[in-house]
């Protein structure tokens, strides 16, 4: 299950390793949220012809740029609970909120906090350093986090990246950085939060000169 509209990778992966493609569909009308009750219709309405087994939930969305609320969250994680639901939460645009009182929830934070039997839903959810963190798509990095994941799928998981090319040094640096950045007190954390801002604002200059 993906959203419409969608990061086109996820489509076209699915296309390409032969799966059942479950698009639900977001509201454009209230900022294009996440509506429980579509993904209930999209899901009763996908065992008509597979065994649905995946959803997928773009948090800040892309191309949409919607930021789920908290209740928001916790709705999604019963809706998987309940369906028995492996969860992929794609957050990697979490440090682009700008919105005024929005705020970003992480779906392993969350699902924590909700206790048993909620927290022992399984869950990958991911991050990249060359999205939303740096704005730099050549800088290739991220990472994958899996949570309650059955020791044996991660294993196949283990052997399917040891045939893959890692990612060149400066992107492990750049992950490096984005996992254990500077903290308060330490000499580059002031230089750290004014780098995005002072990015902020140059865009905007550039902008309005165009």
């Amino acid at each position: 299950m993906i959203p419409i509209p969608q990061y086109p990778l996820y489509s076209a992966s699915i296309v390409e390793f032969g799966l059942g493609l479950v698009g639900y569909y977001l509201d454009e009308s209230n900022n294009w949220a996440l509506n429980i009750d579509e993904l209930e219709q999209a899901y009763k309405k996908s065992l008509n012809e597979f065994n649905t087994r995946v959803l997928c939930v773009i948090n800040p969305g892309n191309p949409t740029g919607q930021v789920l609320s908290r209740g928001n969250v916790e709705e999604i994680i019963k809706f998987a609970y309940k369906n028995k639901l492996f969860l992929l939460a794609d957050e990697v645009y979490q440090d682009n909120i700008y919105g005024k009182d929005l705020k970003f929830h992480s779906f392993k934070s969350v699902m924590k906090s909700m206790g048993e039997p909620y927290s022992q839903l399984e869950l990958c959810s991911f991050h990249s350093c060359s999205k939303g963190y740096t704005g730099e798509c050549g800088l290739r990095g991220g990472y994958v986090e899996l949570v309650n994941v059955d020791p044996e799928v991660f294993a196949h998981l283990q052997k399917m990246t040891s045939a893959r090319l890692c990612s060149t040094v400066l992107g492990q640096c750049a992950v490096d950085c984005l996992v254990k950045p500077p903290q308060p007190g330490e000499p580059s954390y002031d230089q750290w939060l004014e780098v995005p801002l002072s990015n902020l604002l140059k865009n905007l200059i550039f902008t309005k000169l165009l």
